[in-house]
């Protein structure tokens, strides 16, 4: 994935690494419970469980956000680390 795009939460998959850009939600508690979790703009996370709930790590801490939330909540997807050919031949 493009660095450049921005996807919802709920579109990644497990491993995935992104920055959030942006939160919709509807009102101020929603905000405020997911800003308590470090779910703010410009945050780095990582998806350790997709589907409903969502599983997200943000530094030591671990996170379950609902399918509904996670589809509010905007990241730009981080790269892919490459994996060559020779290192994946190494670990057969």
């Amino acid at each position: 994935q493009d660095r450049g795009n921005v996807v919802t939460l709920s579109k990644l998959q497990h491993g995935d690494r992104a920055t959030i850009v942006a939160i919709d939600a509807d009102d101020p508690q929603t905000t405020a419970r997911l800003a308590a979790r470090g779910i703010v703009p410009g945050t780095l996370l990582g998806v350790l469980r997709a589907g409903d709930p969502v599983l997200i790590g943000i530094d030591n801490e671990r996170w379950a956000i609902t399918g509904a939330e996670a589809a509010r909540i905007h990241v730009a997807p981080e790269p892919r680390p490459r994996r060559s050919l020779l290192s994946l031949l190494r670990r057969s």
